[in-house]
Formats: structure tokens, C-alpha cells, sequence
């Protein structure tokens, strides 16, 4: 009892009021208390009176103590107001940092509860709040967030904006962030230069505009702040260079796999590769079934068939007929059905050791390749080792698998991180493929400019000029789009300005949609945005 009574006494301590009763409940502790003020101002005019009119009782809820509820029974004062020309007869006495007019809870449990509506939403705060033995529901906890003011922006002179999803693939809207302090100043309801625009004009003082390569922020800042110097993200260059040079790549997936030759007979000599075979050397069902759609395709297109006829009667959707009337050799489509990754592919090297030092069970290397990431069963394992148990064990361990996504990552990555296996690999590759190797000599030109920040104008032109010449289409349209957006691109690649702290805040942004589970209107998440800390 004197402990909640001594905790009482310190959450009410400089709030202007004393206790005159304590009342102590299994689940609440109820505090009568009285004003100590001398004289309380009058709303109306703000003339101070301790002329008192008469007394009524107010309810409070307060923070809890010792994990009980704590009402306060306040007994208030209704002053009379001296000022005769005021429009107030009598008022209510407020006392400083406890009471407000008509509220039914204290200054500081009302500053809690904002708190937790900022950081944890409605739902999620209400649960909270059963935790800490507070009464409240999510709507209260939503209603006092809509209430808090929004912050007016400052000056912002350095600015970064991108986009964000509301609702992914549907709704959209822009985030403006201030560089100087990475706190977001203001979040547009929609991702149009229109809106961008007029949010410029309205700030004047904006000097530098950090974006990614979107057009609509580029054309929004070119007519909303023409003074200001439009700095295109590093990271989303490097990011758009990945994404070519990974469709280059996949066009060329052929080029992936080593050919060799096997004698399919005595007059057919026929160049295969290993994944068209199965375990005994036989043709796999897949590169048959696929060498013969190909065939009977092309045969009905030569002899003027259309798709939908040539689907109906082999019975096929028009989707495949197409893809195979696309292809003009079949090799083409035997790439994709013949050089699938496997889960295995990134273990074999080590798989290789292992066997090679003697330890041959598969449940005992299943569980070792576990325990570094594999996710597979023992299944496959035993097909993996299969060659090696009928003695046809590699001389040299095996080189990596190449995929679409790892070829991309060695083209991507610094040449001195490459070990010298994947050098090898890729070395090999571009012997093989004269388009991979023009596209892993543009892609690390202008990857080198991008990371090292020390470019001028004329190694940017040269570059996009060489690429016009003999690259890629895919490096081809980024140059172009590069060409278009050319001063701010030189500008990423000459000046320190990056997007990393408005991707920084998309990505809170997420966490923020998530908490609110998507129920929430536009007002309200742009709130969360601007006031969370």
C-alpha cells in the first residue's frame, strides 16, 4: 500500500494537485485529489480569478502503477471570471499538464498512448496497451494520431524523392526525404510530374534533386525547380546495367553449356551435350518429345497453316505453338529443358572433395551439405553420385554450374573479387561467346565509373558511342535511356550525393504498411510517415 502510494504521489508530483484519499483495488487504484492552484486564467480572455463558483467532480484516467489501473477523482473548481467585459460568465479550471476540457484522461497518459499509436498503429497498440493495464481501443489510439499536427517542411535545400506502393502494381506515391537530415518532409499522394512539379514551385530553395532514372521525376523537376541539379542514384545505374546485362545473358543461354560429341552411331554423328542424356546415355523423353513438337510445327507453318489451326490439331495452347514457331533451331528450346539448375549445383565442388578424400555414404554428406545450406533431400544426392559409384569419376574437380544469375554476378563483380575458378569459368565463356565478351567489357567499363566516382564527360561518351556501335540491344536501350538523362548521370558519376537514405525510408515505409495490415487510409499512413520517429 505505501509503495503505490509513494509511486502515486511521484507521477502527481508538480502537477498541481495533492492526494486526500488513496482507495487500493485488486486491479485499480482510485486517487482522490484536489487542486492546489491559486487561480487558473479564464479561456475566453485570459483573465486570472480564484473566485470560486462552485465544485464538481471529474474522473481521470492516469499511467497505470505496480500494474493497476489508476483513476483520479479530481475534485475541480468552477471559477467566476472578473473581466465584465468578457463574453464568459464562469469557467472550468484546467490545471496545467494534467487536465484539458472535456477530456477523460490525463496530459501525460494522453502523450502515452499517442506514442504508441505512432509506433505500433491501432490494432497492434490497443494489445499493447491490454498489456500495460490501459483501457483503450484501436479507434481511440487512430483518433488520437489523426489529431496530432503535421510538421510544416523547413528549407530543403538538398532533396531526394522516390516512389513507393500504397497498393502494389494498383496505387502509388511519392516520398520526398531532406537529404541533410534523412527525415522525410512530405508525401505525395500520387507519383506524376504534375504533382512533383507543383510541390517544387512551392519551395523555391531546393538546389539539388537526388532520384533514381524514373522520367516523371526527372520531367517534375525540370518544370518545378529548373535552378535545381538533378543527381541520378548510383545504385539504381548499377542496378539498370545488372538487369541488361542478365537479359543479355539469358538471350545467349546456349552459350552456357560445353558441347560434346557423342557417337550416336556409325553413320550419325550427332553433337549432343550431357544434359540431354540420362544416367545410362540414353535420350532423355523431354528432348525427344521437343525435337519432334519442333519438327511437326514447322512442318504445318511451311505448308501455310495458321497457330490456332496447328494448336487445335496437335492439341497444344497457342502459346507453345508460338514459342516453338519463334524458334528458329531447335536448340533453342532445348536449352531451357536440358540446363535447369539444381539445388545440388552449388555443393558439387565440395561433394567432389569429399569423395575424392573417401568418405562415399550420401546420408552422411546430405547431412554435411545440410548444414551449409542445402535444402534437398538425399534423393538427389544419390543421383549427384551416381557416375562416381560406376567409376566415372571427374579427373579435375567440377566446375561451377553456370546460370543466367551467376554468369550475371561475375560479370557484375569486381575482378579482383572473382576466385580463380570463376575467372577461369568466365574467361572460358567469353572465348566461347564474342557477345558475352563485348558485354562484360561494357558493363565493367562503365561499373568501374560508376564505383570509383572519378569520370569525365568524354569517358561517358565514348562509352555510350562504342555501345551504339557493337553492343547489345539491351545495353543499347540503356544507353539511350543514359543519353536522355545524360547531366545527371554525370552528375552520380562526379559527385558524393546518393538515394541510399530515401531507400532507407521506403523500406520503414514497408514496415509501417505492414503493421497496419492495409486498412488504413492514405491521411493516416502519410502521418505515420512524417511523425514517426
Amino acid at each position: 500500500m505505501g509503495d503505490v502510494v509513494r509511486l502515486a504521489d511521484l507521477l502527481l508530483q508538480g502537477a498541481g494537485v495533492e492526494v486526500e484519499e488513496v482507495v487500493l483495488g485488486d486491479a485499480e487504484v482510485r486517487l482522490a485529489v484536489r487542486s492546489t492552484m491559486g487561480s487558473a486564467a479564464c479561456p475566453g480572455c485570459g483573465w486570472r480569478s480564484s473566485r470560486v463558483h462552485c465544485y464538481y467532480q471529474r474522473c481521470l484516467a492516469d499511467r497505470p502503477v505496480a500494474g493497476r489501473q489508476v483513476r483520479l477523482d479530481l475534485r475541480a473548481r468552477r471559477l467566476v471570471c472578473g473581466n465584465i467585459s468578457c463574453g464568459r460568465r464562469t469557467f472550468a479550471e484546467q490545471i496545467p499538464d494534467l487536465t484539458r476540457r472535456h477530456a477523460r484522461r490525463t496530459n501525460a497518459l494522453t502523450a502515452q498512448l499517442t506514442d504508441i499509436a505512432l509506433f505500433l498503429g491501432g490494432r497492434a497498440g490497443a494489445s499493447l496497451c491490454e498489456r500495460l493495464a490501459v483501457t483503450t481501443g484501436k479507434d481511440t489510439l487512430l483518433r488520437l494520431l489523426r489529431a496530432l499536427p503535421l510538421p510544416q517542411p523547413e528549407s530543403v535545400p538538398c532533396l531526394g524523392v522516390d516512389e513507393f506502393a500504397v497498393r502494389r502494381g494498383r496505387t502509388y506515391a511519392t516520398l520526398l526525404v531532406d537529404m541533410d537530415t534523412h527525415r522525410p518532409v512530405d508525401v505525395l499522394t500520387d507519383r506524376t510530374a504534375r504533382t512533383f512539379a507543383a510541390w517544387l514551385r512551392e519551395h523555391p530553395e531546393v538546389r539539388v534533386v537526388c532520384r533514381d532514372r524514373a522520367g516523371s521525376f526527372r520531367d517534375g523537376a525540370q518544370a518545378g525547380a529548373p535552378q535545381a541539379r538533378q543527381v541520378a542514384d548510383a545504385w539504381h545505374l548499377l542496378h539498370n546495367l545488372a538487369e541488361a546485362v542478365e537479359r543479355i545473358v539469358g538471350r545467349h543461354r546456349a552459350d552456357l553449356r560445353e558441347p560434346l560429341t557423342v557417337q550416336a552411331g556409325q553413320n550419325d554423328v550427332r553433337p549432343t551435350t550431357l544434359g540431354e542424356l540420362d544416367v545410362h546415355g540414353r535420350q532423355r523423353p523431354l528432348v525427344a518429345r521437343t525435337r519432334e513438337r519442333h519438327q511437326q510445327i514447322h512442318e504445318r507453318i511451311e505448308r501455310g497453316d495458321g497457330l490456332r489451326a496447328i494448336a487445335r490439331e496437335l492439341r497444344l495452347s497457342r502459346g507453345t505453338v508460338l514459342r516453338f514457331a519463334q524458334a528458329a533451331d531447335v536448340e533453342q528450346l532445348l536449352v531451357a529443358a536440358t540446363h535447369r539448375p539444381s539445388m545440388i549445383d552449388d555443393y558439387r565442388l565440395y561433394l567432389h572433395h569429399r569423395w575424392m578424400e573417401g568418405c562415399t555414404n550420401a546420408a552422411a554428406l546430405t547431412r554435411e551439405i545440410q548444414q551449409l545450406g542445402y535444402r534437398g533431400d538425399i534423393n538427389t544426392v544419390r543421383r549427384h553420385l551416381r557416375p562416381y559409384r560406376t567409376g566415372a569419376i571427374p579427373p579435375d574437380a567440377p566446375l561451377p554450374h553456370l546460370t543466367v544469375r551467376r554468369v550475371t554476378n561475375w560479370i557484375m563483380r569486381r575482378p579482383e573479387h572473382l576466385t580463380d575458378t570463376e575467372r577461369k569459368c568466365l574467361y572460358e565463356l567469353c572465348e566461347r561467346s564474342p557477345a558475352l565478351a563485348t558485354t562484360t567489357e561494357y558493363a565493367r567499363r562503365l561499373a568501374e565509373m560508376v564505383r570509383e566516382r572519378r569520370s569525365e564527360h568524354l569517358a561517358l561518351d565514348v562509352w555510350l558511342a562504342d555501345v551504339r556501335l557493337d553492343g547489345q540491344r539491351e545495353l543499347r536501350t540503356l544507353a539511350a535511356g543514359i543519353r536522355r538523362d545524360r547531366a545527371a548521370v554525370l552528375a552520380a558519376l562526379t559527385t558524393t550525393f546518393t538515394s541510399g537514405a530515401v531507400e532507407g525510408n521506403v523500406t520503414r515505409i514497408k514496415l509501417l504498411k505492414r503493421q497496419m495490415y492495409g486498412r488504413a487510409n492514405f491521411d493516416l499512413l502519410r502521418r505515420r510517415i512524417l511523425l514517426s520517429p
